[in-house]
């Protein structure tokens, strides 16, 4: 086997010998030069920003071909697989982990890979807007038939298979109504039928301190990493999670192609986050579980939606796949007097923002009839809704790491507007 220059310690134009070094043109020394890894690691990991991995021999060029090691960013990049192994172990994922550019990546791109010509899958009627667009709008241009059912319903996920069903897809909570998906149940129906039907989860409301999927039973398990596990709303951030290696090499290769890895700078970002995820989230859960009480004893709103309380549809469902007692950030609850009464809460806010997206620090509160479940807004933004229509009252929470008492005060002034 031939050695490299750099194996050999043959001065060449990266080598730091001074010596040869001065030989060199002044263009050619400020390109060239390169510092060894320090003997003592850092304790935070670089970014390494390199486009490209420098093969050690036409050997190395070769087995990195089959996945051991890098060679190009696109493919795998170091900093981007860390972040990966981390939510991969939080998650219980056996089968690994990929990083995306944004959660509609990592989500488009696992449904490209799994989903053929003639194949046929069973999702919610209401979820996250860019993912029914593509169950109503993708899948029939691919020749991908859908069938859309109520979120929570095992039932209904039943009696829509059909002999070409591939893929039960679904969320942990339902976007925006906090629903809660029975994954056990779901996980013994994609058995069911003597043939394994794979099965996707989105669990971005839940995060892996909250519930881990795979645990019950589900295939894949995705994440918008631009809310909880980045939790900062300053990254944009996807990922998937695997319960076997075969999923995970797929999408990889499928990944390869389209181009959807996370930059490393990114990944940055998102580690550093992740290790504080426990401690997010724990605040998190506690803060959502005092604002759902609160507005569950006040006489303008209809109902609300937390899983942590004994009046949510799907509480004993919830309690039998939550971890660490923790029902998750995001309370939703419907006001009396509609759509109106709505405009006016929201407006009157002073320390809750009035924003979309969800799961940072501060709290967010958005109003899905008019911003991220209307056909007319939809259309405009090139989204379909969801076929379930959205009550014009209700309001999405996603309750920050401020004061509970402060949050509550503030709730209490906009209502009292209502």
């Amino acid at each position: 086997m031939a050695s490299s220059a750099a194996e050999s310690g043959a001065a060449g134009p990266g080598s730091n010998d001074q010596e040869e070094r001065a030989k060199l043109q002044f263009g050619t020394r400020a390109v060239t030069r390169r510092n060894p890894p320090p003997d003592q690691p850092p304790l935070v990991s670089p970014i390494y920003a390199s486009s490209v991995f420098c093969p050690r021999n036409f050997e190395d060029a070769q087995l990195v071909q089959t996945g051991a090691g890098y060679l190009y960013s696109r493919w795998e990049n170091p900093t981007t697989n860390l972040v990966a192994d981390a939510i991969a172990e939080l998650e219980g994922a056996d089968g690994g982990c990929l990083m995306y550019a944004s959660g509609m990546s990592a989500i488009s791109s696992a449904l490209l890979t799994f989903l053929r010509k003639g194949d046929h899958v069973v999702a919610p009627d209401l979820c996250y807007a860019a993912c029914m667009s593509y169950f109503t709008e993708m899948c029939p241009r691919i020749g991908v038939e859908v069938t859309l059912v109520k979120p929570c319903c095992i039932d209904e996920y039943r009696k829509a298979i059909k002999p070409n069903t591939v893929l039960l897809y679904g969320e942990t909570l339902t976007n925006p109504s906090v629903e809660m998906l029975d994954l056990e149940e779901l996980g013994k129906l994609s058995n069911e039928t003597g043939r394994h039907i794979r099965t996707m989860i989105d669990s971005t409301f839940a995060s892996p301190y909250c519930v881990q999927p795979i645990r019950h039973g589900i295939d894949i398990v995705l994440h918008s990493c631009t809310k909880y596990l980045g939790g900062h709303s300053d990254l944009t951030a996807g990922c998937a999670c695997f319960r076997n290696h075969d999923d995970k090499h797929a999408m990889l290769q499928m990944r390869k192609m389209l181009g959807g890895i996370m930059s490393p700078f990114e990944a940055f970002l998102l580690h550093r986050a992740v290790k504080t995820l426990h401690v997010r989230m724990a605040q998190h859960c506690t803060n959502a579980m005092t604002v759902a009480q609160y507005l569950q004893s006040q006489d303008k709103i209809e109902c609300v939606y937390y899983p942590g309380l004994d009046s949510h549809p799907q509480h004993v469902t919830a309690k039998k796949h939550v971890l660490n007692e923790s029902y998750g950030g995001m309370v939703s609850f419907v006001l009396k007097g509609g759509y109106e009464a709505a405009k006016t809460f929201v407006l009157s806010l002073n320390l809750i923002i009035f924003a979309v997206s969800l799961g940072g620090v501060e709290s967010l509160v958005e109003h899905p009839a008019s911003m991220t479940h209307d056909p007319e807004a939809m259309s405009l933004l090139g989204e379909v809704p969801a076929t379930q229509e959205v009550a014009g009252g209700l309001i999405r929470f996603s309750v920050g790491l401020e004061s509970a008492d402060d949050l509550i005060k503030d709730l209490e002034q906009a209502l009292a507007k209502v």
